[in-house]
């Protein structure tokens, strides 16, 4: 995971994007709060670069 994250802030993008759980198939509710935590990260940390760089309008470009 250290090595993954070291490399996406090379690429520009935080890593705090990343997290990895272990949990037991019997957490399920706990499941469901890290998950929404998550969101919750990814929320505030705003769009992602990839989609912004992938969605952005193109510009017209007349030859």
């Amino acid at each position: 995971m250290e090595h993954v994250k070291s490399l996406l802030t090379k690429v520009g993008i935080d890593p705090e994007r990343l997290e990895m759980f272990n949990l037991s198939a019997a957490m399920g509710p706990r499941w469901a709060e890290m998950c929404n935590e998550f969101t919750e990260k990814i929320r505030r940390l705003g769009p992602s670069p990839i989609w912004m760089a992938t969605c952005s309008p193109k510009k017209n470009i007349k030859e």
